[in-house]
């Protein structure tokens, strides 16, 4: 080989040595970075409150196949720290289809009568937590609904009013009706949740809602549809919410997250929650009802309560609209239960004409 060539040659292989040096720093700023974010995340993640201790070994009852069931529980405490013995105001399940990720979310009336756990009463489902917490809540609805669901998130009515602080609002159709009541909650959910700053609707019509506006839009309830029309309200806050943060920017959520993460409580672990992070621009609610279909409003000894007429033949609809299972037969479990509010509750039950639908 001539001098030339073996100096091209050498030339040629400091070229290569260079470019390997550049692209292994490059390599290496972006692992640094990479590192960094990932670190940033975790940091957030770990601002959540998590439930180890959650026993899962009895709550599932039967599998649902290609869907993923997880429990949002609204409570009515003010500070997370104290959620023990508190009552579930919003008791929503978001079944998320695997493939499709289609988002089909269905609202519990609180007042519900349903078997609470393992136990032989039967009572409104939000007292489940007040006795048992997520557990006995998960325990209830399982058995009640042929479900497998052992994940949930706790939020509380202070998280609601901070994110939709945070998003800057959220628009209602408010009806003249709905105002006073309206009104008279927002003052009360203000003052709750340490809110001074808060404002009140004047007349009917689309308006944006604040915060402590919003949590009290949700719960509006006496003389405007009773728990009908606040578990159908509730549900307009929350999809309205989640579409004002899929148009968020990166900024703009890691401020959100950082209000909202420590009022959570959940099981779900980090991982978890980035890969449903990973597909919230996926996600699209496609139906959203209230459960069960067919029930009457009351009063049982002066309580409030609502009662299934076929709990049954709900429970065999609701698996075919959610999960597209045609025909499908509950199990004994959920049929007992049925069984049970057919021949005991109905007989005490009876409607009453100051409830309202």
């Amino acid at each position: 080989m001539s001098d030339n060539n073996s100096r091209k040659s050498n030339a040629g292989k400091r070229r290569v040595k260079k470019w390997q040096k550049i692209l292994i720093a490059v390599l290496s700023v972006l692992l640094i970075a990479a590192g960094s974010a990932y670190g940033f995340v975790m940091h957030k993640l770990n601002q959540i409150e998590r439930d180890p201790d959650l026993d899962l070994s009895a709550l599932k009852t039967v599998e649902v196949p290609d869907y993923r069931n997880i429990l949002l529980l609204g409570i009515d405490t003010r500070n997370m720290d104290v959620a023990d013995g508190s009552r579930s105001d919003a008791i929503m399940i978001a079944s998320i289809n695997e493939s499709s990720k289609e988002v089909r979310v269905t609202s519990i009336y609180r007042d519900t009568l349903l078997k609470m756990g393992d136990w032989d009463s039967y009572e409104k489902v939000t007292h489940a937590h007040a006795y048992g917490g997520v557990e006995m809540t998960l325990q209830t609805l399982n058995q009640a609904l042929d479900l497998d669901m052992t994940e949930y998130v706790e939020f509380n009515f202070k998280a609601v009013a901070d994110a939709v602080d945070a998003v800057g609002g959220i628009t209602v159709d408010v009806k003249e009706r709905e105002i006073e009541q309206l009104n008279k909650y927002t003052i009360e959910s203000a003052n709750s949740i340490g809110k001074t700053d808060y404002h009140l609707v004047e007349e009917p019509g689309e308006q944006v809602l604040d915060g402590a506006q919003a949590v009290s839009y949700g719960r509006i309830r006496k003389g405007v549809g009773d728990d009908y029309k606040r578990t159908e309200r509730m549900r307009i806050v929350m999809e309205l919410l989640l579409e004002k943060v899929k148009q968020m920017s990166v900024s703009e959520i890691n401020d959100l997250l950082s209000i909202v993460l420590p009022q959570i409580k959940t099981n779900l672990t980090n991982t978890q929650i980035l890969d449903l992070m990973a597909d919230v621009n996926k996600y699209e609610v496609t139906d959203s009802i209230g459960f069960p279909f067919q029930k009457y409003g009351t009063y049982i000894d002066g309580v409030s309560v609502v009662v299934p007429l076929d709990w049954e033949a709900d429970v065999s609809r609701w698996h075919e609209k959610m999960f597209g299972q045609t025909g499908y037969e509950v199990s004994p479990q959920a049929k007992e239960i049925s069984d049970h509010i057919k021949a005991e509750m109905l007989d005490e039950a009876r409607p009453d004409e100051d409830y309202e639908y």
